[in-house]
């Protein structure tokens, strides 16, 4: 007697051997477990069932007495139901409001051949002038234009000489070839040079520098040649918003770059300078100093001069903030340049800075006001009786509430000029004349 041994199909206490087939037969299976299954399955079905219709009737519930009450707002929508997802025909014969019905994105002309940022940033109207496009501005202005690159000797850590050359931007205002660039463009300079658009290239006598205004003037000789020029507009015309254009040199290896931005904001009170100055978003990088800042006309507006950079590792902190001197503040000191190859500044010999209202209400303090942090020794202040702790509020009759303001009625003398100040001090009004010193 044998039987098959394989796993599953063995002998079990519940089978019985047949001998005619030679093998074990199997139970049928019994019915009291069938029927426990399927009542088992039947009374899930029952309550999901009852669950799905009392969620039902719940919701109408609440959706119906929320619409009879109303919420505070006035909304019939409940502030939180049941969510029920349905799927519901659309009603075919609904239609949008009248005052949203807009063309399909894909449908909207968004070209315009005509379009120019000239058209969105347009600069005061002058009579007998005509607008440029960048294009024309720049086939007609690069030409006067120049790269500027300075031999410069310093002194390594270890007392070696070493030579290098610093790259700068300049343009020429006179067709027997003067051009005015940065004063720290050709500062310690052994010998400069000026490349033109060109590259033809000229060594250049420096005429003139003043680093108080950062400011130098230039001559190449093209023994009988005629140069190029650019000619300069008028500063005081210029409205924030309106169209700038720069031409310059960035990196000393990208002559002849064009960049366009707006001027952002004038009259800029910084203390490196003693020039309110030009701010425009046109992209200027180190290089891009002493060239021309165009307004739409193609006449310079300002002489581009520096960024705002971290004074530890001179990388700009802040992108898109330049400055460049107005055009009409470096005439006078241009022309003094190729005169007499220098220019003075009338100097009070003062430290001062503007009084905010909330510092001299603190403080007791007449506002507005220039306050007078400090006074030089032996300077035209200290002669004329003024002290730290005064309160400037007036020079030559006119009113003065900012250092620029007080800058730009010094500016008008010249050295050994008179000027006669008001100020406040300790609650009285006082008045002196000063004789302005030269620096």
């Amino acid at each position: 007697m044998n039987y098959q041994s394989n796993y599953g199909s063995g002998p079990d206490n519940n089978s019985s051997y047949d001998p005619y087939r030679g093998s074990y037969n199997s139970p049928e299976p019994p019915r009291k477990r069938n029927r426990a299954v399927i009542a088992i399955i039947a009374t899930v079905l029952v309550v999901a069932i009852l669950f799905t219709g009392l969620n039902f009737l719940l919701y109408r519930f609440v959706n119906s007495s929320y619409r009879d009450s109303g919420n505070e707002n006035g909304s019939s929508t409940p502030p939180s139901s049941p969510v029920i997802h349905e799927s519901k025909a659309p009603d075919t014969e609904a239609t949008l409001p009248v005052e949203t019905e807009k063309p399909s994105q894909s449908e909207v002309e968004a070209t315009d051949p005509d379009f120019s940022l000239v058209d969105y940033a347009p600069p005061l109207p002058q009579e007998g002038k005509e607008i440029l496009t960048i294009p024309e501005l720049t086939e007609q202005k690069s030409p006067a234009t120049v790269a500027i690159y300075t031999e410069i000797v310093t002194q390594g850590g270890f007392g070696d000489i070493q030579q290098s050359t610093v790259s700068g931007s300049g343009f020429i205002i006179t067709e027997d070839g003067y051009v005015v660039t940065n004063a720290h463009v050709i500062d310690g300079h052994t010998a400069v040079y000026v490349y033109l658009e060109d590259n033809s290239r000229y060594e250049a006598t420096v005429v003139g520098s003043d680093e108080y205004a950062d400011i130098a003037v230039l001559k190449i000789d093209g023994r009988g040649e005629t140069f190029p020029r650019l000619t300069f507009g008028n500063s005081e015309l210029i409205q924030v918003g309106e169209l700038a254009v720069a031409i310059g040199n960035p990196t000393g290896r990208l002559r002849g770059t064009v960049t366009q931005g707006i001027v952002s904001a004038v009259d800029r009170e910084l203390s490196s300078t003693p020039l309110r100055l030009i701010q425009t978003d046109a992209a200027l990088n180190p290089g891009n100093s002493g060239g021309p800042l165009f307004n739409a006309y193609g006449e310079v507006i300002g002489i581009n001069q520096l960024k705002i950079l971290d004074t530890g590792t001179g990388e700009p902190i802040i992108q898109g903030i330049s400055f460049a001197i107005p055009s009409n503040a470096a005439i006078p000191i241009i022309e003094n340049l190729i005169q007499t190859g220098s220019h003075e500044w009338p100097m009070l010999g003062i430290s001062v800075i503007a009084l905010e209202k909330h510092d001299a209400e603190e403080s007791g303090l007449r506002y507005p006001g220039v306050f007078v942090v400090s006074v030089e020794q032996r300077s035209a202040a200290a002669f004329a009786g003024l002290e730290a702790g005064d309160v400037i509020f007036e020079a030559d009759g006119q009113a003065v509430a900012t250092t620029g303001e007080l800058n730009d009625v010094k500016n008008q003398h010249k050295v050994g000029d008179s000027m006669t100040i008001k100020f406040e001090r300790q609650g009285q009004e006082r008045e002196t004349t000063l004789v302005l010193q030269g620096r």
